[in-house]
Order: C-alpha cells, then sequence, then structure tokens
C-alpha cells in the first residue's frame, strides 16, 4: 500500500482531535469577552483627548458632508 494513503482510522482520530480541539476554543469564547478589549485597551470616556478627538471627528464629518 503506498504512503499516500491514509487509512480510515487515522482520519477517523484526526477528525476526532479536531472536533476535540474546537469544542475546547468554542468554551473559551464567552460572552464576556466582548468587553475584552476595554480592559486591555482602555476606555477614555469622558476625558479630554476623547472630547477632542469627538470635536474633531464631528468637524471632519462635518466638512466632508459639505463637499457632496
Amino acid at each position: 500500500m503506498p504512503h499516500s494513503v491514509v487509512s480510515t482510522k487515522v482520519l477517523v482520530e484526526q477528525l476526532a482531535d479536531l472536533q476535540r480541539r474546537v469544542a475546547t476554543l468554542e468554551k473559551g469564547l464567552t460572552l464576556k469577552s466582548r468587553g475584552a478589549w476595554k480592559r486591555i485597551v482602555g476606555s477614555s470616556k469622558g476625558q479630554a483627548l476623547d472630547r477632542e478627538a469627538a470635536r474633531l471627528g464631528a468637524q471632519w464629518r462635518a466638512k466632508q458632508n459639505k463637499r457632496k
């Protein structure tokens, strides 16, 4: 039998392993992870730089809207 032929048993074992790995990864995805970026980056709401960024963004959008 050539080496390129993979037995059904090996394929079944590999599939079962992949299914276990996917299940483990899926368990790690919870609703709690939705706000993870805030814990990593931080929230700037109400800070001076946040207000300045909002002001500049509004100014830019107003300028872009006038161009249309």
